[in-house]
């Protein structure tokens, strides 16, 4: 079942056997939260875990709204 969620943003902090794909300290956007299985969809790279991540700005309703999944694909 999809949710509605907020747009988010996030900064690598652990690019660990991800260092051809994603850069210590770029800021990312999500384009999926995956709540459930602990993941990060970022806009045309895929999924990472969330524990790779730092929210950069807190959620904020009135910016542009992203799918949130609370379940499996």
């Amino acid at each position: 079942m999809a949710e509605t969620g907020t747009f988010l943003r996030v900064r690598c902090v652990d690019n660990t056997l991800q260092r051809d794909t994603l850069a210590l300290g770029r800021v990312y956007e999500v384009t999926r939260d995956i709540e459930r299985d602990g993941y990060y969809e970022l806009s045309g790279l895929g999924r990472f875990s969330r524990s790779r991540f730092e929210v950069v700005e807190p959620p904020n309703d009135d910016r542009t709204k992203i799918r949130r999944w609370s379940g499996s694909r």
